[in-house]
């Protein structure tokens, strides 16, 4: 991740209660590369929380800022870069190599709290905007796919999960990526996942913390 997502969350990280926990946060947790991340931390911060990373990078803490409708705003305690998520899909980031500026559907996203309800192949289409070449309006098509229960462990808690893949493909594009969700099994909620944003850097991993209130 990069710096510059600050600038366009409309001053939102630059707030000085979301600054001050961004700060407090890294000195607990990076200001000590040689101690893992504990579940006795997180409890402490007053805002939702999670994990995430690109690729094999580094990790950062990223504190959800700001929920705007069905988006929710995560900051990152790294490099102040952003995700927006909705329903548990990336929608939009910010301060990365090549960023996702906006995704429509025109009929409700599957991520949103409906993957667990998965009793066999279900597609999607939704349409996204890139910041790099002409790609607007990039038509992506998906089928979602139950992969089976599985346990997964997160800060020191163990979840029972589904597991769902989705295949992407774009149309005008030789694209192809696979997404993942881990999915609460009683109500859709995604606590871990893997998701392709751009062509041009590796996949973004992430894992819920502390989810929001």
């Amino acid at each position: 991740m990069l710096a510059g997502g600050s600038l366009l969350l409309g001053g939102c990280a630059n707030s000085p209660a979301i600054s001050n926990a961004l700060d407090v946060a890294k000195v607990q947790v990076f200001g000590h590369p040689d101690l893992p991340l504990r579940r006795s931390t997180i409890a402490k911060l007053p805002y939702a929380s999670m994990t995430a990373r690109v690729g094999k990078g580094p990790q950062a803490l990223l504190l959800l800022a700001r929920s705007d409708g069905e988006e929710q705003h995560w900051i990152s305690g790294l490099d102040r870069s952003v995700l927006a998520l909705r329903g548990g899909r990336v929608v939009r980031t910010f301060g990365f190599p090549e960023n996702l500026k906006n995704t429509r559907a025109d009929e409700i996203d599957p991520v949103d709290r409906l993957l667990h309800k998965l009793t066999g192949p279900v597609r999607h289409t939704r349409y996204i905007d890139l910041d790099r070449g002409p790609h607007f309006d990039l038509v992506i098509d998906s089928v979602f796919e139950s992969l089976g229960p599985q346990k997964v462990r997160i800060l020191e808690l163990d979840f029972d999960t589904i597991l769902v893949r989705e295949k992407n493909s774009a149309r005008t594009l030789n694209w192809r990526f696979e997404n993942y969700y881990w999915v609460d099994p009683s109500d859709g909620f995604v606590w871990k996942s893997r998701q392709v944003i751009a062509r041009s850097f590796p996949p973004v991993h992430f894992e819920i913390l502390k989810p929001p209130a």
